[in-house]
């Protein structure tokens, strides 16, 4: 009899101990993980499990933001040419697959000394070189010279900044292990070993200079940004997921993997936190996280609100020590970032952000679409707007008064218009909003409807869009001239060089024989004693 029911009695503890080891399974699965906590593993470890996740990631410029020197990843001609930049004269030179700049005087062509560039940052627009010194050897510095992919050239750091020709010759190099670091790579810390003594120093009274004075023994887990940048530290998801009941029961039962962050899977905004973190620009929340910060790095995970570990610079920020009036000039009058890097910050000020829904992803893509923005096709189009203003997007005459297919009735033109400047060009500003023409000219603030009406006055555009959509504006005194030429000749530099640069785009709004007077205008621009708005000129 016993023989006999053996059998049942078998499977019969099999089906318990199954639905046992299922129940604790399930409650293991429920469990949090403290990703502060984490230890990173490196992107490599995910292709066992998400080889199409990991070859979608592989070819983005993302991966590829810090990178070692060597053939395969250094993009500039190293012919030794020499380039003469603010007095000095630097030759770069490729010599046994190892890469350097040796520097001159501009003037007399005495050789002055030879420095071996390390690391490289950058794949897309142009690249950056850092180089180690003997006497702080943990630091990396950032060098003068860059190569420009899209102009096939080298630049001098001054000419990719937006600064006059009054900049000295080494005004933007600084340490890679101080700021770089924190947006460029996965993993870090910093590790600064003298912030203690260099605070000590500046409470009493002397000068520091911490891109100068500050010493590095930095550490990453990863050069580039990668898979961890985004879906947190993964050593505990990387041995959870060896379990196969586990991996069975997240599978079967469709219930989202807490020892993992997914960016579409969390709300609004610990999902807009995830961009912020590099995209936004921003300070530690005190000093004291300051210090944290600088010596073991980061204290936010993907998954957390960036605004409980960091404050969002905006126009009015201040920090200790410093300026009132620092951020100040980032920013348009009316608060809206004039320079990249502060998407975030355009994005919380955004009417879109009232649907709990959108997020960066509403428009971007981690994983799929062109990895030079990360977007889709079609996202380029009016239907990323579909889901809010179907209406608009099927016919936008009447909102616009433009043509379908004109670029004045392209969304984004109007309201996300290039006026950021960044990387030596112009990019859509992230604040979604309605441009509001005579508000726009009483803060001196590029307008929308300037980008393409190169040839009208201000008095013109203000009338047109007063009668077209009946804005309430406020005072304005018209000057009567043509807007693009106030802005490219009186403007400050950031609203000048918008201008040159509006002036070499949108040709279908202006026959050739209409912008002919643009011209001498432009040839003014090339004696521009700003090298970036030299350049927009030249190039319009």
């Amino acid at each position: 009899m016993l023989k006999k029911l053996l059998p049942f009695l078998v499977l019969s503890l099999l089906i318990a101990v199954t639905f046992y080891a299922w129940q604790v399974t399930g409650k293991a699965v429920d469990q949090k993980v403290d990703f502060s906590m984490g230890d990173y593993t490196g992107s490599e470890t995910c292709q066992d499990c998400h080889q199409d996740r990991y070859d979608s990631w592989h070819r983005t410029y993302h991966r590829t933001m810090t990178q070692e020197t060597s053939p395969e990843t250094v993009l500039g001609d190293f012919n030794g040419e020499p380039q003469t930049y603010w007095g000095y004269t630097i030759k770069p030179i490729k010599r046994d697959n190892r890469y350097y700049f040796a520097y001159y005087d501009g003037t007399t062509g005495a050789f002055l000394s030879e420095v071996e560039i390390v690391r490289a940052v950058g794949s897309r627009r142009y690249q950056q070189y850092m180089a180690q010194t003997e006497v702080t050897e943990g630091n990396y510095y950032r060098l003068e010279l860059l190569w420009h992919i899209e102009d096939q050239r080298w630049i001098h750091l001054n000419g990719a900044f937006l600064g006059s020709d009054q900049q000295s010759f080494s005004a933007h190099t600084g340490i890679w292990n101080q700021n770089c670091i924190f947006c460029h790579n996965t993993g870090i810390t910093p590790g600064m070993s003298n912030y203690n003594e260099l605070a000590q120093r500046s409470r009493s009274g002397e000068q520091v200079d911490v891109s100068t004075d500050a010493l590095f023994q930095s550490e990453v887990s990863e050069l580039g940004i990668g898979c961890e940048s985004c879906h947190s530290p993964a050593a505990t998801h990387s041995e959870l997921s060896s379990q196969i009941m586990r991996k069975y029961y997240l599978g079967l039962t469709d219930t989202r993997d807490p020892s993992v962050v997914n960016p579409g899977h969390i709300d609004q905004q610990a999902s807009l936190s995830i961009c912020g973190q590099c995209h936004g620009q921003r300070t530690p929340e005190t000093l004291a996280l300051a210090k944290v910060w600088m010596e073991e790095g980061p204290t936010f995970r993907p998954g957390d609100d960036i605004e409980k570990h960091v404050n969002p610079v905006w126009h009015d920020s201040q920090v200790d020590t410093q300026q009132h009036d620092l951020f100040k000039s980032r920013f348009w009058a009316d608060g809206t970032a004039r320079l990249t890097a502060y998407e975030y910050q355009g994005i919380v000020q955004s009417a879109c952000t009232q649907d709990p829904t959108f997020t960066c992803q509403s428009c971007h893509t981690m994983h799929g679409g062109d990895v030079k923005g990360m977007i889709e096709p079609e996202n380029r189009t009016n239907q990323a707007c579909a889901s809010c203003h179907q209406d608009l997007v099927t016919d936008p005459t009447p909102h616009t008064g433009h043509k379908p297919d004109s670029p004045g009735s392209l969304c984004y033109d109007c309201h996300m218009p290039k006026i950021s400047y960044g990387i030596m060009t112009f990019h859509r500003n992230h604040r979604i909003e309605s441009p509001q023409t005579q508000n726009e000219l009483s803060i001196n603030k590029p307008n929308a409807c300037v980008a393409c009406h190169l040839n009208k006055t201000d008095d013109w555009l203000t009338n047109e869009t007063q009668a077209f959509w009946d804005q309430k504006s406020a005072q304005y005194q018209p000057h009567h001239m043509i807007q693009s030429l106030v802005e490219l000749h009186s403007g400050d530099p950031v609203q000048r060089a918008v201008a040159a640069y509006q002036m070499g785009h949108h040709f279908e709004s202006l026959s050739a024989k209409n912008r002919l007077f643009l011209l001498p205008h432009l040839l003014l621009g090339l004696q521009d004693n700003y090298p970036a708005i030299r350049r927009f000129s030249f190039k319009s």
